[in-house]
């Protein structure tokens, strides 16, 4: 058994070099492989078209050898194409109203108010006299007039409905307690894009 032992020592020693020797020889050989500008290279039948891989050696008589590489040079860059189209116009009348009516921020347009929470809304801007109209009202409920708040289950609403005039459109605002609508004066933002 003793014999067996050293002998295993004394013949490992050169299998482990050999393993070693091996491994580097295959790794540089494919980092060289890998380094060079790879080409494909196939036979095909000249009767029926068909490609076979060829990894080494010659086509048959008949067969037609083609070369191709894996990748090509850089190709020249195309002409420039025409400019595109004009997008839409950005939204072109906007404002914040005061419950009071006034506009306290904006550009084209005017409000009057009427009566309690309900205020009339025109749009002035020139860009948008021929266009159709659909504002977007929107409400803050974080401090509902009249002291009303989430404990009470109450919020501050608007809407808007158009009028005959295309330009012109009511804003309705108010506040739900309990599941009843009371019109209330309250600030609000009107959007129209115009369109």
């Amino acid at each position: 058994m003793t014999n067996l032992l050293a002998h295993m020592r004394r013949s490992a020693i050169p299998y482990v070099a050999l393993l070693l020797v091996l491994a580097v020889g295959l790794g540089g050989g494919y980092a060289l492989a890998a380094s060079k500008t790879k080409t494909i290279t196939v036979c095909a039948d000249k009767s029926t078209g068909i490609l076979h891989l060829k990894t080494h050696g010659k086509c048959k008589r008949s067969q037609t050898r083609v070369t191709w590489n894996q990748q090509g040079p850089q190709g020249v860059p195309g002409v420039q194409g025409p400019a595109g189209q004009a997008g839409p116009a950005a939204t072109s009348v906007w404002a914040t109203v005061t419950n009071t009516g006034s506009v306290a921020f904006g550009q084209g347009i005017s409000v009057q108010h009427i009566a309690a929470g309900t205020y009339e809304v025109t749009i002035t801007s020139p860009s948008c006299a021929t266009a159709s109209n659909a504002p977007v009202v929107t409400v803050s409920d974080a401090n509902p007039p009249n002291g009303e708040d989430q404990a009470s289950h109450s919020f501050a609403v608007a809407w808007y409905e158009a009028t005959a005039a295309n330009q012109q459109f009511l804003v309705f605002t108010g506040v739900v307690v309990g599941g009843s609508f009371s019109a209330t004066d309250h600030t609000f933002d009107v959007i129209d894009t115009c369109m």
